[in-house]
């Protein structure tokens, strides 16, 4: 009679342990960072006799991964940038010396922020909620690109007047991966907002308008 031979397929057991580790260290853990952001100008009005400054502050928050992980190499990549409560502040004053000079009123004022792209990229989603609306802008730095805008009108006599979009989100999804590294020039990563002011006083009006960078330190 004859005796069927079975064989068995044997992997050798350092094989099977340098997979698994491959495995293990492909893995991409993905983290979210929160920072503060602000920047703003003044820009004085000879018409009106007052200084206006605009200033804008928030929390910038980006979701990083580590380019080669298990290296001990810092640089990382970036796929989404997140902005909270994007404020935008007005301050009328007599003169422009820094913010010490005494308050001015105004007898009405608007103002908005045109928050877009960095580096112009097209392709760039962006995603808001009330009061932002996403739109084809033009814009300082890119031309006519998509922006997220809000708006504020204020009719009413002042000299300080306050955007606040407390529960409001602005959120970018970068049309190609954005990078970071702790080398000069490529340790921050940045939005872009055109901040836009008229006030009125008297029969008289007057506009004020910058392309803002915001950014926040990846790396100090």
């Amino acid at each position: 009679m004859k005796v069927k031979k079975r064989f068995l397929a044997v992997v050798p057991l350092a094989l099977a342990m340098v997979v698994g580790v491959n495995t293990q260290a492909n893995a991409v853990t993905k983290h979210t960072t929160t920072k503060t952001y602000s920047g703003g100008f003044s820009a004085w009005s000879s018409p009106l006799g007052r200084c206006v400054t605009l200033t804008i502050t928030g929390k910038m928050s980006y979701r990083w991964w580590l380019k080669q992980p298990n290296t001990g190499r810092k640089d990382i990549w970036i796929d989404q940038l997140k902005l909270g409560n994007p404020q935008l502040k007005m301050i009328v004053r007599g003169k422009c010396d820094g913010g010490h000079a005494a308050y001015r009123n105004v007898d009405s004022a608007t103002m908005s922020q045109y928050i877009y792209d960095h580096g112009c990229n097209v392709h760039t989603a962006i995603t808001v909620n009330t009061p932002f609306a996403v739109g084809l802008t033009p814009t300082k730095t890119c031309g006519r690109i998509k922006a997220a805008k809000a708006s504020s009108s204020f009719h009413r006599k002042g000299h300080y007047y306050i955007q606040n979009n407390t529960h409001s989100t602005v959120a970018f999804k970068p049309g190609s991966t954005l990078d970071a590294r702790p080398y000069p020039g490529h340790k921050e990563i940045c939005l872009k907002d055109d901040v836009a002011a008229r006030v009125v006083l008297g029969n008289q009006d007057d506009g004020f308008s910058k392309a803002l960078n915001v950014c926040v330190k990846v790396f100090s």
